[in-house]
């Protein structure tokens, strides 16, 4: 078990980006307002430094591990390839544009290679605004499922809440309760028009510790070159110094 700290000896380190601080996906940082910036900014950074690394590392050994936190029974084909973008904006399919234009929908993370793509979703107890919903309002999560659907196109897709502790009545526990349940279930708040419905593969929460024990299998795995071993245990030492114990 694993909790953030916040303390004066670790406030500056929380919001580093500390992989790959100067790529272009980093000019569509989402902005924070309110009171929770401090904790936002911290989400969002952890976010880039754990996927970015992940990013540089061989996709097929951990794409595996993230697909079975999120409680896949079968793994997907191992990629060759793989490309992680951070709040991707993507269009809505076109039959739901045919009115006149909508504004693109923001994706916290998106992971695609040649079979696969993952949709994930920075979720935290400020969003209980997502379980408001009904089949009658719009839906935002709805909205991301479809986009991202049109997106993977043929390839399998798959959903998943990422938050930093998953609970039985945490938000991503209640989504995935939701959109789960059946086909009819992602039909229902989908914006989809004549029946087509949004392909949802697997729809999973994963927290952070789920997260930092991939990391560890990386930064431990004989297979892994000493430089990739070396960006893992970079980033699992930023997120000690980020007040997370575990």
């Amino acid at each position: 078990m694993f909790m953030p700290v916040v303390s004066s000896s670790v406030e500056a380190a929380r919001g580093e980006f500390v992989i790959a601080a100067h790529h272009p996906d980093r000019l569509r940082r989402p902005p924070v307002v309110g009171s929770r910036v401090a904790e936002a900014r911290f989400q969002q950074a952890f976010a880039w430094n754990v996927f970015r690394t992940l990013d540089l590392l061989p996709p097929a050994f951990w794409t595996r591990r993230l697909h079975a936190r999120l409680g896949a029974e079968q793994c997907p084909a191992a990629p060759q390839s793989l490309r992680v973008h951070l709040w991707k904006p993507l269009p809505l399919p076109p039959a739901q544009r045919i009115d006149g234009a909508k504004q693109d929908v923001i994706v916290d993370v998106t992971i695609e290679t040649e079979h696969s793509v993952w949709t994930l979703l920075l979720l935290d107890d400020h969003d209980r605004r997502l379980l408001d919903t009904d089949v009658s309002s719009a839906d935002p999560v709805g909205s991301i499922l479809d986009a991202a659907a049109w997106r993977a196109g043929r390839r399998q897709h798959y959903v998943g809440a990422l938050e930093a502790r998953s609970t039985p009545g945490s938000i991503g526990s209640v989504l995935r309760q939701r959109y789960s349940r059946s086909r009819d279930s992602v039909q229902l708040r989908s914006g989809a028009r004549w029946g087509s419905v949004a392909r949802v593969d697997l729809f999973g929460v994963i927290d952070w510790a789920d997260l930092i024990d991939i990391l560890e299998d990386c930064a431990a795995a004989s297979v892994l070159s000493p430089i990739e071993r070396a960006l893992a245990r970079n980033t699992l030492a930023w997120i000690e110094r980020s007040g997370v114990s575990f």
